[in-house]
């Protein structure tokens, strides 16, 4: 059975490397280049992988019909194709090539969770269960029939690379189960019903802000949700973007019935936390990524005359200055011409 590979990061790698091992033929690589902004990329070690094994590669941030139907069709001729590590949208044209199918493996128990992210909005919403699905793409997002799933619990304190690791674990496992029983035909095929489940929205690094009014719960399953190498729960001080690397739950909090969210109320220098009100509640902060430097958080934090996010009164002025300059310019082009 000729397999084609289509996909990218840790887990794609991982997966195509145990494709490889198990003695699988991959008739092709397409490999789909990371977004810049990500901090871990593979297409270094996919590429190696695939030359060392002879398997033709091919690198693309989009996957496009005119470039690549008539060269998976004539020349690379797989029998099936496999989808890991994807964030573009398979063109139907393309993912139905293959006459045994093409099928996905995407981190929620389908249907749940379609979409974007699923593994960071599990975190961020509070889930105690996740896990990985294996099924067939169709023209509907993440709504073919399932081949097979694992779960994967989810504590109260893991973080978005922990679970990451346990759903690249599952994905190989997964894959590697189920592709024997692919090629004989006796692999199941669970249809799924599109009107019942949830879908999630894509994320960017400017959607980690903290909203310090919100729970102290929801905060930190932001935070833990988005922890290095995902881009970070971030804030303000002074102005400049501070990333929390890491924060900590208080088992016993004081009451502040005086409470103004993102507001320092301690700073401890020995241990290097600092202590900051949320909406109903407080959170400990212990790391936080400040001016290119990963530092004790009381190091760059110092007073609880302080408060995080963003200053809306200066916010304002910098808006006026800005008019100001504009108006400004305006009237200087005016008088020129």
């Amino acid at each position: 059975m000729n397999t084609l590979f289509i996909g990218s990061t840790k887990r794609g790698f991982q997966t195509l490397t145990a494709i490889i091992e198990a003695g699988h033929t991959v008739c092709g690589v397409i490999s789909l280049l990371q977004d810049p902004h990500e901090l871990d990329h593979y297409e270094e070690p996919i590429r190696q992988l695939a030359e060392t094994h002879d398997i033709p590669i091919y690198e693309t941030r989009w996957l496009k019909e005119r470039d690549y139907v008539s060269l998976i069709r004539d020349e690379l001729k797989p029998d099936i194709a496999l989808v890991v590590g994807c964030r573009l949208i398979i063109p139907e044209a393309i993912y139905t090539l293959p006459p045994l199918g093409t099928l996905a493996v995407h981190d929620s128990l389908l249907p749940e969770y379609r979409g974007f992210a699923p593994l960071n909005w599990a975190i961020i919403n509070g889930e105690t269960e996740g896990g990985v699905t294996l099924f067939y793409l169709n023209p509907l997002m993440d709504g073919g029939d399932i081949v097979g799933q694992k779960q994967i619990p989810i504590g109260p304190h893991d973080t978005g690379p922990e679970i990451y690791n346990k759903v690249c674990r599952d994905t190989v496992d997964l894959v590697i189960e189920y592709w024997p029983r692919l090629a004989e035909g006796t692999a199941p095929r669970l249809k799924q019903d599109y009107n019942s489940g949830s879908f999630t929205c894509s994320r960017t690094p400017t959607d980690g802000m903290v909203d310090w009014s919100g729970s102290t719960r929801q905060i930190y399953n932001l935070i833990r949700a988005l922890v290095y190498p995902y881009p970070g729960a971030f804030t303000f001080f002074r102005g400049e973007r501070v990333v929390i690397r890491k924060a900590l739950l208080l088992d016993a909090a004081p009451l502040y019935r005086g409470r103004i969210p993102g507001r320092i109320v301690r700073v401890e220098k020995v241990d290097g936390f600092v202590d900051v009100l949320t909406g109903d509640g407080m959170l400990r902060i212990h790391e936080v990524e400040y001016q290119g430097k990963l530092l004790p958080a009381a190091e760059v934090i110092t007073s609880v005359k302080e408060r995080l996010g963003i200053d809306i009164f200066q916010l304002q002025e910098q808006v006026r200055e800005l008019q100001l300059c504009v108006s400004e310019l305006v009237q200087s082009q005016k008088e020129e011409a």
